[in-house]
């Protein structure tokens, strides 16, 4: 099976103290099914325009939203895999930002790569860089990396692309907000983050079989998390995923 690949990265810019990448893999053959449904959800749930996880703020129905894009991917054919970085103890982040950054993203993309196990066209969200062919670098080099481990290169094209224009860049934009908010939260305790985006914390953990949105996974090929660099792996642990669908939506006066 042919896979469309999303990326997106959130965290990198300001002072959060980790940050995220997130790569969302839908069949080649469901494309135009899973668009149709993404824009039924917006539809259902009154979201108008983009779909962006900054945007989630102060109503019912953009935490169900979340809710429910992570049952989209728990119960159909995608898969997520996330790489969650703690800024503080990665010692490349230090040296130079968007090295380190596009380093991590390589690693995620070459173990996605071998955990799917099948042809991939890459869609990254748009990024301004100096350096302006980081999405063919990463491709090429996580393409050499399966080589080396005895995997066929299967990542054919990464290229940037904006996010307006793809659900599925929309979709991973709001998978990948969350773990890292999620995982911020538990780093900084004194955080407290948007109304909306609290309460579907709590529905998104539950549906995972979690108490809270902080944990890493088990090699998942379904949906992963991992904790990076290796110090920060099972920190504050390591959760097997049993999805839960009987989770009820957030209510009005829940926000």
């Amino acid at each position: 099976m042919d896979y469309l690949v999303f990326g997106d990265e959130s965290g990198t810019t300001g002072s959060d103290c980790c940050y995220s990448i997130g790569l969302l893999c839908v069949p080649m053959d469901k494309i135009e099914e899973f668009e149709s449904h993404v824009q039924k959800l917006k539809s259902q749930r009154g979201i108008v325009g983009e779909l962006k996880w900054k945007k989630i703020k102060n109503s019912s129905g953009q935490a169900n939203i979340c809710v429910d894009i992570l049952s989209m991917v728990l119960k159909t054919a995608c898969c997520f895999h996330s790489i969650i970085v703690e800024k503080s103890i990665y010692n490349n982040w230090r040296i130079n930002r968007e090295r380190a950054f596009y380093q991590t993203y390589t690693y995620l993309l070459k173990n996605t790569a071998k955990q799917v196990n099948s042809p991939l066209k890459v869609m990254i969200d748009y990024k301004c860089d100096k350096y302006k062919k980081n999405d063919e670098v990463i491709g090429i080099v996580a393409n050499n990396m399966l080589s080396q481990i005895g995997k066929d290169k299967t990542i054919s094209d990464v290229k940037m692309h904006d996010s307006k224009a793809h659900a599925g860049l929309q979709v991973v934009d709001i998978l990948t907000g969350a773990v890292n908010s999620g995982y911020m939260k538990y780093l900084n305790k004194n955080i407290t983050l948007s109304k909306a985006k609290e309460a579907s914390f709590i529905k998104m953990a539950e549906m995972l079989g979690w108490d809270k949105l902080h944990y890493d996974t088990y090699p998942n090929k379904d949906f992963n998390i991992w904790h990076f660099p290796i110090e920060n792996k099972a920190n504050p642990a390591t959760k097997t995923i049993v999805p839960n669908f009987s989770i009820s939506p957030v209510q009005d006066n829940e926000i």
